[in-house]
């Protein structure tokens, strides 16, 4: 199978980046996401675990468990599940597209819980020097409120 990457890019202000697909190491994680594509929502900035902002997909799918972390390093793109059923989500089931962009990431679930996420995609380079205006306007969804991201196929 030849090489798949997706577009991410915030629709308002143009900040962009491509991530490739880890199709070897999480399969079925990677085709669910990519079968949704494309996508545009507003993203969440994570309350528990970090540098991280996250979209809910629009149909929650449970998913076999492939490539799981708990500690992402910037530039991971996850799948995270949560079949529902905590104080904090209620019976709706949740399913979540998250994206890293800077350190000190511990992936925490409802109440607070350490989880895990299939790491699916990443981002190429270095957040620090290759994709600073993408990791910047990331950080701004926690401090502005957020504005539609786009994820969509890269032709090729």
């Amino acid at each position: 199978m030849a090489k798949r990457s997706m577009r991410v890019t915030f629709a308002v202000t143009g900040e962009s980046v491509v991530a490739d697909l880890l199709d070897d190491e999480a399969p079925h994680t990677a085709q669910l996401v990519w079968e949704m594509l494309p996508l545009e929502l507003k993203p969440q900035h994570g309350m528990f675990s970090g540098q991280e902002i996250f979209v809910l997909t629009p149909e929650a799918k449970p998913m076999p468990h492939e490539n799981l972390v708990t500690l992402p390093l910037p530039g991971e793109i996850l799948y995270f599940y949560d079949g529902g059923g905590s104080v904090t989500t209620g019976r709706r089931q949740i399913g979540e597209i998250c994206l890293v962009y800077g350190r000190g990431v511990t992936l925490r679930g409802p109440e607070g819980q350490n989880t895990v996420c299939s790491l699916f995609a990443r981002i190429p380079g270095d957040w620090k020097t290759d994709w600073v205006a993408f990791a910047d306007a990331c950080r701004r969804v926690r401090l502005e409120g957020p504005q539609p991201l786009r994820f969509e196929r890269v032709a090729g």
